[in-house]
């Protein structure tokens, strides 16, 4: 979707969850009840040292790339975040056999969290090399498609757990968005599809219409040819017996001649113009 989200949809919303009494908005100091999304993603962080090591056996979890150091504070966070989700009536599922979305109008949405990194310039006599050194600053990243992202991070001024009803409530407007203009673009899908088939219908009827010109030409002919047929002969006929050479050979080819141009004449060939 690469319309622009309406900011004051999003200011909107966020007015609307911070009037909910019952919202749960506010992140815990420490992790009590903790969600079962929240336990999930505890136990795939911890199950490997490395990123792409760690198996959640198709658990719903919160995908987390942060260094070890921040992980009690990130998990305080996505519990919140993930009850917060929850309470708004979005649901998570998992798809492609390994990552967890949520689903909002329809839509499923990529959520992660990671450390922010900092590209760090180092040489050595020959090359220029850049590495990624994460800060400790965290993020919170969502998107539905890779080439359309949003993100939320630490900022000097506010923190990433003051900004949870924000990217709870952009994600929101974003989903419904998304949901109007898929169905939107369905719709456009759907009449393109409708145009096409009246245009191959078109083309197929021009293409009969030729057939049925090209047979009509093919008859027509056929016709002028029987009738210079037809007279051909009895012209023959008459001279030959007007001057007493109508032998039986003459006969036969004379009939012969007259059964050819019936089959030649389209009218007295009734399959023929019909």
């Amino acid at each position: 979707m690469l319309t622009p989200i309406p900011r004051q949809e999003v200011e909107d919303r966020i007015v609307e969850i911070e009037n909910d009494t019952k919202a749960p908005i506010r992140v815990a100091k420490r992790l009590s009840s903790p969600h079962l999304i929240t336990t999930n993603t505890k136990n795939w962080f911890e199950s490997s040292d490395y990123y792409w090591s760690r198996k959640s056996r198709k658990d719903l979890f919160f995908h987390l790339s942060v260094d070890k150091k921040h992980l009690t504070r990130s998990l305080l966070i996505i519990d919140s975040l993930v009850k917060l989700l929850e309470h708004r009536g979005h649901k998570f599922k998992i798809i492609n056999d390994n990552n967890c979305v949520v689903i909002m109008s329809g839509r499923e949405i990529n959520m992660n969290m990671r450390n922010v990194g900092k590209y760090q310039e180092r040489k050595n006599d020959i090359y220029l090399f850049r590495n990624l050194t994460p800060t400790d600053i965290l993020c919170i990243q969502m998107y539905e498609n890779t080439w359309d992202r949003k993100e939320w991070k630490d900022t000097p001024y506010s923190p990433l757990e003051e900004k949870l009803i924000r990217i709870v409530s952009y994600t929101e407007v974003y989903a419904e968005h998304s949901y109007r203009y898929r169905l939107e673009l369905e719709e456009r899908w759907r009449l393109r599809e409708i145009e096409k088939e009246k245009e191959i219908q078109r083309l197929q009827e021009i293409e009969q219409q030729q057939k049925e010109i090209e047979k009509l030409i093919l008859t027509a002919e056929n016709f002028d040819k029987s009738k210079k047929v037809e007279i051909y002969l009895n012209e023959r006929k008459s001279y030959l017996i007007s001057n007493n050479l109508f032998t039986k050979e003459e006969e036969s080819y004379f009939e012969w001649g007259m059964e050819q141009y019936r089959k030649l004449n389209p009218l007295l060939n009734i399959e023929c113009i019909l």
